[in-house]
This record gives structure tokens, sequence and C-alpha cells, in this order.
């Protein structure tokens, strides 16, 4: 017999041509979500990279410190107070000191410059350190892209409080000293000083018992010495007015004085000339040859003045 029954036809392929019809819906779901998340954290990469400065040129500034003083990659760096950049990397060198490298933005290459300082400072106890640098503004387009600042050690809190631990000693000493000085030595000074005090006093009360006499004599004395003065004062007066009136009177007796001397005078002579007689010419002396001497000596008459009489004046 003829198997007159057509075959049946495959229905897998169709079931699975159905069934990738309905998932597929799902799947493209999956997919966007994926990338919508993937650029998401492209975003979110891409705008911290843009806040930590990624993508823009940047300075290195090295800085050579003494230890790390607890900082770490990442740690801000400012600069009057502004946050400018951070700490990149750090490196121990063979002489046990910390060579810090900082990243900064390009765009501060006018404050920051080889002639700045660094430093590192603590907000707080509690807070972490950060590096401080110091401004020193320079033509930009003198400031190389990687340049050294020099580092200046600030005192940490242990130097603060050793100073402060030298001080308290200081002070602890000085106190004991002026102790001492109040309890041995200042009792002793007080009582000189009283002795001193009253020693004074005695001395300021003796000189005021015996200037007192002494003061009242002085003053008599005064009175008596002014007395005296206005006295011969009025006596010198009354002398220089006798003197005023008898002075014409005393030139006109010198003037009649002077006259009668000289008619005296006039007279003397005459009778002097009426008494002596002519006097003998004089022989000349003959010269001598001294002979000790080689050169002849002249003498020389002696002659007597003549005193004419003066006429009598009238």
């Amino acid at each position: 017999m003829l198997n007159t029954q057509s075959p049946e036809p495959d229905r897998s392929a169709d079931h699975s041509s159905d069934h990738c019809a309905e998932i597929s819906p799902d799947r493209s779901a999956s997919l966007v979500f994926t990338l919508s998340g993937g650029l998401m954290v492209l975003g979110l990469v891409g705008l911290f990279g843009a806040q930590q400065g990624w993508f823009q040129r940047h300075l290195q500034v090295s800085v050579l410190a003494p230890s790390s003083m607890g900082l770490v990659p990442g740690t801000p760096v400012r600069l009057s107070g502004l946050r400018i950049g951070v700490l990149d990397r750090m490196t121990l060198q063979p002489d046990g000191q910390v060579s810090l490298v900082l990243r900064l933005p390009e765009r501060y290459r006018a404050w920051v410059s080889p002639n700045s300082t660094a430093k590192i400072s603590v907000n707080s106890l509690i807070s972490p350190n950060y590096v401080e640098l110091t401004p020193a503004p320079m033509d930009p387009a003198l400031v190389p892209t990687s340049f050294k600042v020099a580092f200046v050690k600030v005192p940490r809190l242990e130097d603060l409080l050793i100073g402060a631990e030298s001080t308290r000693r200081q002070l602890d000493r000085l106190l004991r000293s002026s102790q001492h000085i109040a309890e041995r030595e200042l009792p002793t000074t007080l009582q000189g000083l009283n002795g001193t005090t009253a020693s004074s006093t005695a001395l300021a009360q003796a000189a005021e018992r015996e200037l007192a006499p002494t003061t009242a004599e002085l003053r008599r004395a005064l009175r008596t010495i002014d007395q005296a003065g206005r006295s011969a004062s009025r006596t010198s007066d009354a002398a220089q007015r006798n003197l005023d009136q008898l002075s014409p009177e005393f030139q006109a007796a010198l003037r009649a004085w002077s006259r009668l001397m000289a008619r005296g005078t006039a007279a003397l002579f005459g009778l002097q000339g009426w008494l002596e007689p002519a006097a003998p010419p004089e022989t000349p002396l003959p010269q001598t040859r001294s002979p000790q001497t080689t050169s002849p000596q002249t003498t020389s008459p002696v002659t007597v003045p003549q005193i004419q009489p003066q006429p009598p004046s009238r």
C-alpha cells in the first residue's frame, strides 16, 4: 500500500526562530544598559581626571626634605592657603633624606618659581600634613617645567614641647633663686635699710635743731650788712656832692700853688748863676794806648745841661 500521507513539516526550526525573536529585545536592553553604564563610568573618570588635571600640562617641583613627616602620595600642595597641586611621588635618597616631587598645573607658573620655598605644615593635631609653597612671582617664560625649590624646616610639636620644657626649667631655677633671695638676703637688706632710714631721720632732726639759731643769726647779719651798705651808699653820695662843691676852689688853689713854685724855682736858678764863677775852659786829656787793646779810645766831654728859668705864669 502506498503511503498517501504527506510528511509532516519540521517544527523545530520554526520554534527556534520564534524563541530568538522572543529574547532579542531583552538582549538589546541589556546591551544599552551596559553601554550607558560604560559611558557614565568614562564620563566620571574624565570628570575626575579633569579635576585632578590629568589632561593638562604640569610643572614638576622637586623638594629634598629630611623625612616624609607623615606625607603620602596625593597629599595636597597649597599656595597662600589655596590648593594648587598634589604630591606625586616620594623617593628615598642614599643619604636618608626624602625627595618629594610635586605636580602643579602649568597655570601656576607665574606664582611658583625656583625662588620659592617649601615647608610641611599641619592644620591641627588630627588633620593630615600638607606641603606649603611660598609665592615667588617671576616671568612665566623664564620658569622651567621641572625645577627644585629649597626646603624650610618648621618647628614641630615635639620641638615646641622640648623648648617649653627648657623654658620651664629656666623659670624654676629663677623662682628658686628669687625665693632664696627673699628668704635670706632680703631681710638683711631691709634691716640695713631701716637702720639707714633711722640714721637719716636723726641727722635731719639734728640739722634742723642746729640750723634754726644759725639761720636767725645769718638773717640778722644780712640785715646789718644791708644797713651798712645803705649807710655807705649815703656817705658816698654826700662825699661826691661835697667834692663837686669844692672842686672849683681846689683847682684854683692848685693853680696858685703852681705859679708860686715856678717863681721860686726861677729865683733859685737866678741866684745860682750869680753866685757861681765862670768855669775855666776844658783841657783835652792826652790819649793813652792800653797795652791790652790795639784800637784807640776817644773820650767825649761831658756837657752839663743848663736849666733856663721859666717866666712866672700869670
